[in-house]
């Protein structure tokens, strides 16, 4: 695989696209301390991984027409980003080769074409968040196994830990606390709105992630959640976002 989340085809008689030939280097990455730049390896591959599965479901639903408008806008952003990450453009400058073309693409998709264009990257959005959710879950358990390690940064015990640093008495800690006053509050955000099928799409594609974390991981096991997440990501694009 490639290094950068794609979303492509692979030949699905091939060797599930996650399994770890090596079961110990994968349970060293699973295991991995906090200071340990391995422990982002088994996020990376997690997103490359939905990415794979989303460019196929989109070729089986749409045929390759979408998958190919989808990957060059992507590839375009993607070079895009990379070029404004030099610096700041001067005033009046023209935008980039790669933000023009990102541009032209748009501006000639017919309205149901960018309809299905934002939705694609919109489910790989929802994709990639449910792998970071899944990342954070077994940092949370890494993090059991290394109780010499400094706390995560964010986390309760680290939010103490960090106010113990700072000079922070108990006391005044414990009357702050005395004197916050919490209020649930129901709200329907749009942002947050989703339909009770969409939300047991996700469910299921979660609990397959986490399942792939489980060693030993054999090839029919990975087959078998891959398949699964590729048949939710297939009835997940055939969803639509909001009841009609």
């Amino acid at each position: 695989m490639q290094k950068r989340a794609e979303l492509r085809t692979e030949n699905p008689e091939s060797t599930p696209l996650w399994f770890p030939e090596d079961q110990e280097a994968r349970l060293q990455e699973l295991t991995a301390a906090t200071t340990d730049p391995e422990k982002e390896r088994p996020l990376r591959r997690d997103v490359r991984f939905l990415g794979s599965l989303l460019g196929r479901a989109l070729v089986e639903c749409e045929g390759p027409i979408l998958f190919e408008q989808v990957e060059r806008l992507r590839r375009g952003l993607i070079q895009r980003r990379e070029e404004a990450q030099g610096g700041p453009e001067p005033a009046g400058v023209q935008e980039s080769a790669a933000g023009e073309e990102a541009s032209s693409l748009i501006a000639q998709l017919s309205a149901r074409e960018a309809y299905k264009v934002t939705k694609a990257f919109s489910i790989y959005f929802e994709l990639a968040n449910l792998a970071e959710t899944n990342h954070r879950k077994r940092r949370r358990r890494a993090a059991e196994l290394h109780s010499d390690q400094p706390p995560l940064a964010g986390s309760f015990a680290g939010t103490v830990s960090r106010m113990k640093s700072a000079g922070i008495p108990a006391e005044d800690v414990l009357d702050a606390f005395r004197r916050i006053r919490v209020v649930p509050v129901f709200t329907a955000h749009p942002t947050e709105i989703a339909r009770r099928t969409v939300l047991q799409k996700r469910r299921r594609i979660a609990e397959q992630l986490e399942k792939l974390d489980g060693l030993p991981l054999t090839k029919h096991r990975a087959r078998e959640s891959e398949d699964a997440i590729l048949s939710e990501i297939i009835t997940l694009w055939q969803t639509d976002e909001v009841r009609k």
